[in-house]
């Protein structure tokens, strides 16, 4: 049942989206149909497979590490107000967003996501046949 309802949801969204275009006969379907198999394949390998297991796990973890980064430096300074023992919506939640996007921003300042962006986009690029500006934005959205 659950795939089945996937399905539906991936049906549902590619119909709206071919609803909402201007010009119905210019939308090309190999590349849409091509990244959707892949996608569809690249689940499959991420999640059956044990280097995709490996895989995931190490990504996880390294969000696991940036996360207690943000909680030892929210601990750092507003230390005297964490309660252990309750929830704060705002240093659980709104600071290590904080902490993150001043990660982020100091990788684009230095140069390295936009390299990151420009590479995968590329190799985007060359699977579905699209074009390097289309591609680019698709993986920089």
């Amino acid at each position: 049942m659950k795939y089945l309802i996937g399905v539906l949801g991936l049906v549902l969204i590619l119909g709206i989206a071919w609803l909402a275009s201007n010009d119905r006969k210019k939308v090309k379907y190999r590349p849409i149909i091509t990244m959707v198999i892949l996608q569809f394949i690249l689940g499959f390998l991420l999640l059956n497979t044990s280097v995709g297991n490996i895989l995931i796990s190490g990504i996880a973890d390294g969000f696991g590490e940036l996360l207690k980064y943000a909680a030892d430096g929210v601990n750092f300074v507003f230390g005297g107000l964490v309660n252990q023992k309750e929830f704060s919506f705002f240093l659980s939640v709104l600071m290590p967003i904080v902490f993150i996007s001043a990660l982020i921003g100091i990788l684009q300042h230095i140069k390295v996501l936009p390299i990151i962006v420009k590479s995968i986009g590329l190799v985007l690029s060359k699977v579905n046949g699209m074009g390097k500006l289309e591609s680019y934005n698709a993986v920089a959205s």
